[in-house]
């Protein structure tokens, strides 16, 4: 009997892991480097907080030189960093894209 429970729990752990929120695995020191990283380079400056959400300002040449993946990844690091599910890419303070839970709008 103990066993089948076990099992049972076992089996509903599992699925909990699986089926997670990303922000539950969010490593924010990771994240944050990452971004620190990116930031030194001159391509963006660290997310700033505007009246919905946060925005990450990039130079044109990031822009237009990042592939969908690499704007992905920068807005995933960047709402782990500052806990935000909602990042817009900015321009000149013009919004370019905006990410909801990590998914472009």
């Amino acid at each position: 009997m103990t066993l089948q429970i076990l099992k049972r729990a076992q089996a509903v752990a599992l699925g909990l892991a699986i089926f997670a929120s990303p922000a539950l695995a969010c490593d924010k020191p990771a994240s944050t480097d990452r971004i620190s990283k990116v930031v030194a380079k001159g391509d963006i400056q660290r997310p700033t907080r505007i009246s919905e959400g946060f925005a990450v300002e990039v130079t044109e040449k990031f822009w237009t030189s990042a592939d969908a993946k690499q704007k992905q990844e920068i807005v995933a690091d960047a709402a782990c960093a500052v806990d935000a599910s909602t990042i817009s890419f900015t321009k000149d303070r013009s919004v370019l894209q905006t990410y909801r839970d990590g998914k472009p709008q």
